[in-house]
């Protein structure tokens, strides 16, 4: 329609009107684009803001299992530390054997913590972290997780390896069916439980543990293991709130219209 009226200008020599058609393109071209443009910034922001909002999440996941995994490793790091104790001292202490058998067992246990980062690894192997317009939050987020994979926060101690080579087999299951329990969210439980054994059977296998220097070291350097695991996780927990109050800042600047 537009082509045949320029070409009926041109050969009429009517020079402003084709000037006029052809600004009417233009602007029409300009305009066009425009919207196109402002379209696809509108669509990557509506996604900068849903990825931002599920890294949130997540790092909400995290803090509460970082929580979670300092009050587990607070329990049994306990239990070793009295396993320690009475190989150093053979004091029981007002304990009896069992109970100093049941903590050397229950100090083989881990708790073993990774990262919640699906977000993170959906961003990043797409190629869309520049998503996130902020230099500032991309870097700590990049930063965040590429620390995620601290050996120490999921250690399977040697410790946890011979100690259950030494307990009778009997006594472990009694321990995995009395003693132990985990809750729907997973979450382990080490429980106190009545003695299945004599006190006579329980003194022989505590002091056959007891007397295994090596095995002795195997559990010192888990429990302070146990000990680095929860400054690092403390310090991970400050990383994640502090990112999680930027990531409010950066939500609640690009929309405004939500804030009264």
């Amino acid at each position: 329609m537009i082509l045949r009226r320029v070409i009926k200008h041109f050969r009429n020599q009517e020079w402003t009107a084709i000037f006029l058609d052809f600004l009417i393109v233009v602007v029409g071209v300009f305009v066009g684009l425009q919207v196109s443009n402002w379209s696809a910034e509108r669509a990557d922001q509506i996604r900068a803001k849903a990825f931002l909002e599920r890294i949130d999440a997540d790092l909400s996941a995290d803090i509460h299992n970082y929580r979670d995994s300092i009050g587990f490793w607070h329990q049994v790091s306990g239990y070793g530390v009295i396993g320690l104790e009475y190989a150093k001292t053979r004091d029981l202490k007002g304990q009896t054997y069992w109970e100093i058998l049941l903590a050397l067992f229950q100090a083989s246990q881990v708790d073993e913590f990774l990262t919640t980062q699906t977000t993170y690894d959906e961003l990043t192997s797409a190629g869309e972290l520049d998503l996130i317009t902020s230099s500032h939050l991309r870097a700590a987020i990049a930063k965040y997780y590429s620390a995620g994979g601290n050996l120490t926060l999921s250690l399977f101690p040697e410790y946890r390896k011979h100690v259950r080579g030494i307990v009778p087999l009997d006594i472990q299951n009694y321990i995995w069916e009395n003693c132990y329990s985990t809750t729907n969210n997973a979450d382990q439980l080490l429980n106190d439980c009545d003695a299945p054994v004599a006190p006579e059977r329980a003194s022989r296998i505590t002091d056959q543990l007891a007397d295994n220097t090596a095995l002795m070291s195997e559990l010192r350097y888990w429990v302070t293991n146990m000990r680095v695991a929860t400054l690092i996780s403390k310090n991970r927990i400050g990383q994640a709130e502090a990112m999680q109050a930027f990531i409010q800042d950066e939500l609640g600047l690009k929309h405004e219209e939500k804030t009264p």
